[in-house]
Parts: structure tokens; sequence; C-alpha cells
């Protein structure tokens, strides 16, 4: 087996109630050649004493403040941890989420000389780590629509990467401020040849759902994370038309459709602008007739500021 470094990168804001958990399980890892560079968001919680402690502890630990002048957020700090990582393998983890001690282990052992990543599955669990459900990566056919469709569920945590195979990517966008991970695996995920990557179904790492939390951003409505799906949603519609993807367009016409009239409902017309600007030329791409109508409403909509169901009803049924 390798011996390499892999270099875990953690970004972290007000979690002193939960990071302990976290930093105590990479250093029971069975995996010891690893350093964990934990990026600080700017805590105003007791999370720079928790952290103090495991770096007092083992040197392996490496702490580090986000600087003032890069941009405020985990995606900022995930890729300011990049740029001071050492190792040759890189695993993104969450602040709030526990390894299993076979977690670097039974990733590092898959790596061939072809292999630029390594995908895990993982069990998701409540805040007191009682077990939800087992991720289960079993079935896939194609990695980027399984994912986008949500059949597979990878998150941030279930990937290593080979960090050769990074060096030259965008890595998280500062655009996005909700589904970051999906934003950035689409891409990556895009076209990617099936003999780069390797994905194993066993559990190695527990993901908290924060089932409150998660309930409030499904049922509220926030811009800056409707705004983020609305870019995920046209950028990932352009890949699958490019695929000639029947399923994959049909998903994403409808929920850029349903994100419009969302929009439309709250307000946010800088985000309805933004739909209609770049969704209606990759509609045209597939549908002149569509495209046209879909520009025209849209813009009416918008102008009268006020939607109608009758034309959402259309739209979201119309045959491509």
């Amino acid at each position: 087996m390798s011996n390499q470094l892999i270099s875990i990168i953690i970004p972290t804001y007000n979690r002193a109630n939960l990071i302990r958990e976290t930093l105590t399980s990479v250093l029971e890892q069975t995996y010891k050649n690893w350093e964990c560079i934990i990026i600080d968001d700017g805590s105003t919680d007791d999370t720079e004493i928790v952290i103090n402690e495991y770096v007092k502890k083992d040197n392996r630990f490496k702490y580090y403040h986000r600087p003032n002048e890069k941009q405020k957020g985990a995606n900022s700090c995930r890729n300011y941890g990049f740029e001071l990582s050492r190792g040759e393998y890189i695993n993104w983890f969450d602040d709030d989420d526990i390894m299993l001690n076979n977690f670097l282990e039974e990733k590092i052992k898959l790596f061939t000389s072809e292999i630029d990543l390594v995908i895990c599955s993982g069990v998701y669990v409540d805040d007191n780590l009682n077990k939800i459900k087992v991720i289960d990566l079993k079935s896939y056919s194609f990695l980027f629509k399984d994912y986008v469709l949500w059949k597979l569920h990878i998150i941030t945590n279930s990937i290593m990467f080979r960090k050769s195979f990074l060096n030259d990517k965008e890595l998280f966008s500062l655009k996005i401020s909700r589904g970051q991970e999906t934003e950035l695996f689409s891409r990556l995920f895009y076209k990617l040849p099936e003999k780069k990557y390797l994905i194993t179904n066993i559990p190695l790492f527990l993901y908290r759902q924060h089932l409150g939390t998660k309930t409030y951003r499904n049922n509220s409505y926030v811009k800056s994370y409707k705004e983020s799906q609305a870019i995920i949603a046209i950028e990932n519609l352009k890949k699958s038309i490019e695929l000639h993807d029947s399923e994959l367009i049909k998903s994403y016409y409808f929920n850029l459709v349903d994100f419009f009239y969302r929009s439309l409902e709250q307000k946010h017309f800088e985000n309805c602008r933004f739909i209609v600007k770049n969704s209606t030329p990759q509609l045209f791409l597939i549908n002149k007739k569509l495209a046209v109508k879909f520009w025209i409403s849209s813009c009416f909509f918008i102008l009268a500021k006020r939607g109608s169901y009758k034309f959402e009803k259309y739209f979201k049924n119309f045959s491509l």
C-alpha cells in the first residue's frame, strides 16, 4: 500500500460543539501519513480553542485563518486549503462529520497509476450520530448523469483526489453559496473517462443531516441559494444538450421553469432575468418555438411583476 501524504482539508465556522469529534476521527485513522489543514472562516465561538488542543497534541494538524483579502465562505476556505496542501492526494471534509478509522486507508489503497479519484459510500446520521440510511453506490451507469439526477449520493467527504488531477482545474466556485460540491463535481465528472475513477460501496464516513436546518432551507426562499441553483441548472442544461440526453434535458428544463416562477412569486426579478437570459439560447438549440414562447411570456411576466399558473403549467408540460 502507498505511503504517500494525504491532505485533509476542513473549512470551519463556529463549530466548537462538533469539530472535536471530527478531529478525533482524523487522529484515529489507521493510515498515518496525513496532514489535516483546518481553515477558520472567522469563528466567534471557542472553535480556535478546540482546534489548538489538537495542534498542540499532533503536529500533523495545521490551523489557519482565512486571509482577509480572500472572500468569506466555505468555498474560499476549501480553495485556500488546497493552496496550502503538500499532499499527493486531497480529501475535503466537513467540520461536523466523522471519518471511520479506515477512511483514508481504504481509499488510498484503491489508487492505481490511472485512477485520479476514488469515491466511497457513507452513512447518513442524525445530530446524535444515530443511523438514518447507508448511502448506496452499487448501481450506476454514467457517473455524470447518475450524480446530477441524484441517483448517486456523492458529497464533499466522498471523494479522494489525486492532487495532480486538480492542479489545472477551477476548484470551488466563489459564485455559489449553496450546492458548491454539486457545481464542482458536475464539472469534474462531465466526460470523465471511466478508467479514471473508482467507486467503492464501503461506508467510510458518517454524514450528519441537520434536519431542522435542511427543512428550513427547503421551505424558505433564500435569494443567494436560489441564484446558485439557477447557475448550476443552466450549466448542466448546456452539458445535457451537448450529450444529447433527453432525460437530462427534460429534468433541467423543468427545474429552470420552476426556478423562474418561484423567483417571480418572491419578486426576485434579478434571478428571473438571469434565468431567461441564460436559458433561452439553450432552449433555442432544442426547440425554437419553445424558446421564443418562453422568452416572450417571461419578459411579459417580469414587467407585470406577477406570474400565471396557466403558463407555468403549459411550459412544464411542453413536449420537448
